[in-house]
């Protein structure tokens, strides 16, 4: 190996090229590292790329690292996962031959990466299109997923396109038996859990709980629980501290969240009911 081509190596092994939710992916900190720009100003270039919500959320996936402080504190600092397409767009603002050098070495990574994931054995693969989800567990879904649709007020082909991007698959009217239950896992976190992000955002007002706050006494009536511990509930599921960081937009899938546990605890009612009978 002649010196250029081991000079070569060396770069290609400090591109680091990572697995996230079955997906390759690089970090933020990485790209700052290599490309020697501020981390802070990698971090705004990303916030600042004018990009759908939807191909955000697929492309650039919010992290964080631990950094030591002093006296043994730690510290939170964001970062970014992105996947090739993230990182290709927001590479595309770099310029220069160097910059040019490391773009094309990111992409060698992620080749390399991806080509790694299409070694399947056959027999695994069999087993995987044997376990293919029955078709009415898929309608199931679907409808669940269009009611999500219905309280983000999308269309159900972006809202379609927005699960197959994330739980990586290209048609979900063919799934297998595991993809269909991360898409499950993923529609519930898209219908309650409140984003990071959002939290304290254009926060309720008083008025704009008076519903929430109507079910939640009703549920607690009629479920002889206590009002206290339903809230809270609803809180861990939606990824709040309180409901002073509901944000408007969430208002609906909060009550949603409600009556589905007031359904859920009517059912078991009727069941006892039924049973005493």
């Amino acid at each position: 190996m002649n010196k250029k081509a081991s000079k070569n190596k060396v770069v290609k092994d400090v591109v680091e090229v990572i697995m996230e939710n079955n997906q390759p992916v690089v970090s933020s900190l990485v790209v700052a590292e290599l490309f020697k720009k501020r981390h802070d100003n990698v971090l705004q270039s990303i916030n600042e790329l004018e990009i759908p919500d939807d191909y955000r959320v697929l492309n650039f996936q919010a992290t964080f690292r631990d950094v030591p402080g002093p006296n043994g504190a730690i510290r939170k600092e964001p970062a970014f996962n992105m996947t090739r397409d993230g990182f290709s767009l927001l590479a595309m603002g770099f310029t220069g031959k160097k910059a040019m050098e490391w773009k094309i070495k990111f992409l060698e990574a992620f080749n390399a990466m991806e080509a790694k994931l299409k070694i399947v054995p056959p027999q695994v693969e069999a087993n995987i299109r044997f376990k293919k989800a029955k078709p009415e567990a898929v309608k199931s879904f679907e409808g669940a997923a269009r009611y999500w649709c219905y309280l983000e007020n999308i269309s159900w082909e972006q809202g379609k396109r927005q699960i197959e991007g994330e739980i990586r698959v290209s048609d979900i009217y063919e799934m297998d038996k595991l993809a269909l239950d991360s898409a499950w896992t993923y529609l519930n976190m898209c219908l309650y859990a409140v984003p990071p992000k959002m939290r304290g955002v254009n926060a309720c007002s008083a008025k704009d709980l008076e519903t929430v706050h109507g079910l939640l006494d009703y549920w607690a009536y009629c479920g002889n629980t206590p009002r206290k511990k339903l809230l809270a509930s609803i809180c861990k599921v939606m990824g709040l501290k309180s409901l002073k960081e509901l944000p408007k937009s969430h208002v609906p899938h909060a009550i949603s969240l409600i009556w589905e546990g007031i359904n859920k605890h009517s059912g078991k009612v009727d069941a006892l009911k039924e049973a005493s009978h």
